[in-house]
C-alpha cells in the first residue's frame, strides 16, 4: 500500500495531536451521531494508479481548504494487495474511515459488521443522493441499509490501438461483433507481429467477463437471491472458447495472464504483449497515459442480441464501522461524490461520475480521452442491463479463486473442465 500523505504541516499535527488528547474519550466512544467538537483527522484509502491518486489529491486539498479542521491521510495500492491489507487493517480493528469499495466485496464487509449503515446521514441530508444516478443507488444497498455510495458508473469493452489494427489490415469492430470475430482479428494481429504480441489480453481469468458472457445468455454469476447462477458446463465452454483463441495466438500466453492482478502496471496491452484487452471504461484514460499511444474502445462481442454489458456502480464509498468519525468521515464521502469543483478535478479518473450534475458539468470540459469514455458509453447506453444486486458473502473469495484455479488451466495441469469443476466446488463452499 502506498501511502500519500500524513499531515502535512508540523505546526498543524502538533494541535491536533493536543487536540486529540482533549477530545480522545468523546471520540472513543464510536458514537459519531454529531460532528467532532475541534480538529479531527480522517484515514482514507482507496486502490488505482499514480493518475488517479494525483486527482484525489488535489479534490482532498478543495475538501481540507472548505473544511480547515479536517485532515485527510491518505493511501492507495494496485486492487488485490489494497483488499488483502484492508482485510487485515478490518480485523485487527484499524480499518481507515473512508474506503473505496468494490462490489464484489460490499456485501461481504457489510454482513461482518466492518461498515456503517449510512441511513442516517442520508436522512439528515449529510450525505445527498438526490443527483446520483437512481439505478445506481441499490448497488450500494445489503437490505435495507446502505453501506456504499456510488463514486461513478462505467460499463465494459475492449481497448484496442487502432494504429496497430490499421497496419495489420484488421477493421475496426463494429458494433455487433461476435466472439468469431475476435478470435480472426486477434490471430491475423498476432500473425501480423511475427507472434511478438498476441491479440488480446486473456479475459478468462476474471469472473467479471465471464459474467458478461453469462449475460449474453440471460445467465448471471449469481441470483438475486445470492444463489450460483452458472454451471459446470458453461464455464467448461467459456473456458474452452479462450483456450481455442489462445491457441491461435489471438489470446495472450499464459506467462503474461498469470501476472494480472487488476494494476494497469500489469496489464497485458500496457506491456505491449498484445494491441487490445476487456477493462472498464473507468481504466481508460490511466491506461491511455501507461500505454503512450492512443487506444479506442469497443463494445463486447457477443453471439446473442445481447451485449452482456451492465451499468455499473464502478466503486463506492462506505465508511468503515469503527471509525472514531464518523460524521466526518460521511462529510468526505459527500464531498467527493456531490461537489462540482471536486468532481470536474477527478473528472472520470474512477469512471463517469455518478452525479448527474457533476456529469453535465465535467462533459463541455473533458479531455479527448475522457470524452472518448463520455462517448461510448453514449453510444452503449440502450445496450447496457441493470446494476445487479451485490454479491453475496463469499463473492470477493470466489472472484480469487476463479482467477487462481484458471492459472492452473492455461498453464496445462488441468483440463478446462477440471478447472470449472473446482470453480463450482470452491464456490459453493465460499457461498455456505
Amino acid at each position: 500500500m502506498v501511502h500519500i500523505r500524513r499531515v502535512r504541516r508540523a505546526a498543524r499535527a502538533a494541535t491536533l495531536a493536543v487536540a486529540a488528547l482533549l477530545v480522545l474519550p468523546l471520540a472513543a466512544c464510536g458514537d459519531g451521531d454529531d460532528a467532532s467538537d475541534g480538529p479531527v483527522t480522517l484515514d482514507f484509502t482507496w486502490w488505482g494508479n499514480e493518475d488517479r491518486a494525483k486527482v484525489t489529491e488535489q479534490a482532498i486539498d478543495l475538501f481540507e481548504a472548505k473544511y480547515p479542521d479536517i485532515t485527510v491521510n491518505t493511501s492507495f495500492g494496485a486492487f488485490d494487495a489494497y483488499f488483502q491489507k484492508l482485510s487485515t487493517q478490518i480485523a485487527g480493528g484499524d480499518a481507515p474511515d473512508v474506503v473505496q469499495m468494490d462490489r464484489a466485496y460490499l456485501r461481504e464487509y457489510a454482513d461482518r459488521n466492518a461498515l456503517r449503515d449510512l441511513t442516517e446521514y442520508i436522512e439528515d441530508d449529510t450525505l445527498k443522493v438526490g443527483d446520483i444516478t437512481p439505478t445506481l443507488l441499490p448497488a450500494g444497498k445489503v437490505g435495507e441499509e446502505t453501506y456504499a455510495i456510488p463514486i461513478a458508473q462505467n460499463t465494459q469493452g475492449v481497448f484496442y490501438d487502432p494504429a496497430l489494427w490499421e497496419k495489420a489490415g484488421v477493421a475496426a469492430p463494429t458494433p455487433e461483433w461476435t466472439w468469431a470475430d475476435m478470435q480472426a482479428a486477434g490471430q491475423k494481429l498476432s500473425q501480423d507481429s511475427g507472434g511478438k504480441a498476441a491479440g488480446f489480453g486473456d479475459f478468462g481469468f476474471a469472473i467479471d467477463w465471464f459474467d458478461i458472457w453469462l449475460r449474453q445468455r440471460d445467465k448471471a454469476i449469481y441470483t438475486d437471491d445470492g444463489k450460483l447462477g452458472f454451471t459446470e458446463a458453461e464455464l467448461t465452454e467459456f473456458w474452452t472458447m479462450t483456450g481455442q483463441m489462445r491457441a491461435v495466438g489471438a489470446l495472450a500466453p499464459a506467462a503474461l495472464t498469470t501476472q494480472l492482478d487488476g494494476s494497469i502496471t500489469n496489464s497485458s496491452l500496457i506491456k505491449k504483449g498484445v494491441t487490445g484487452e476487456v477493462n472498464y471504461d473507468s481504466s481508460f484514460t490511466g491506461m491511455v497515459s501507461a500505454y503512450g499511444a492512443p487506444l479506442a474502445i469497443a463494445p463486447m462481442p457477443s453471439d446473442t442480441p445481447k451485449r452482456g454489458m451492465i451499468a455499473a456502480m464502478s466503486m463506492a464509498y462506505s465508511v468503515a464501522q469503527r471509525s472514531e468519525h464518523p460524521k466526518e468521515a460521511a462529510m468526505l464521502v459527500d464531498f467527493l461524490v456531490n461537489d462540482v469543483e471536486a468532481g470536474k478535478v477527478l473528472a472520470v479518473s474512477r469512471g463517469m461520475p455518478a452525479n448527474a450534475k457533476v456529469r453535465d458539468a465535467i462533459a463541455p470540459s473533458l479531455s479527448p480521452n475522457d470524452k472518448l469514455v463520455y462517448e461510448f458509453e453514449q453510444s452503449v447506453v440502450d445496450k447496457l442491463l441493470p446494476t445487479p444486486p451485490p454479491q453475496p458473502k463469499g463473492g470477493g473469495a470466489v472472484k480469487a479463486e476463479f482467477q487462481r484455479i484458471y492459472d492452473e488451466v492455461i498453464f496445462g495441469r488441468i483440463p478446462a473442465a477440471d478447472g470449472a469443476k473446482r470453480v463450482i466446488d470452491e464456490a459453493k463452499n465460499q457461498l455456505g
